[in-house]
């Protein structure tokens, strides 16, 4: 698995290999594989981290080019973030503000749903493809709304 993930990363996603947001902390998500990119970056909502130093700062508002910019949205868990992307297709959120686009409406872990409410409507003002924490990417549009 180590050795796939590294190989198909560098392959359709070699930025990677320089910066990773990290969009929230849990266990049973796969942010331990960041030691399989050494020489990466990797942001999270109050901190960049390289190797073993990290540097202090929010998320909120922070670019890590003038294209991708990390925004706070607590809710499924209280540091959650959502990354930004700019393209000439429009605006891409990276998130877990959705599960899928099917829903659940209602987060079941959430430790804030009404934070999550308020994360979507923030979001759907700005981004036309929504990459889901669970799911499939989607089209931003009414029944996201949730």
């Amino acid at each position: 698995m180590p050795d796939r993930l590294v190989s198909s990363t560098a392959t359709i996603a070699p930025s990677l290999h320089d910066a990773s947001p990290i969009l929230h902390r849990n266990a049973p998500h796969p942010t331990l594989h960041a030691a399989l990119f050494p020489n990466a970056r990797f942001h999270d909502f109050w901190a960049i981290y390289k190797g073993d130093t990290w540097a202090s700062r929010r998320a909120e508002g922070f670019e890590l080019s003038p294209s991708i910019k990390l925004i706070e949205t607590p809710g499924h868990t209280p540091q959650d973030i959502t990354t930004l992307v700019t393209t000439r297709e429009g605006v891409t959120a990276f998130t877990h503000l959705w599960w899928t686009a099917e829903g659940p409406d209602v987060d079941p872990f959430a430790t804030d749903m009404a934070a999550i409410r308020a994360g979507r409507e923030r979001v759907l003002e700005v981004a036309t493809l929504i990459v889901p924490g669970h799911g499939a990417p989607f089209t931003a549009g009414a029944k996201t709304g949730g």
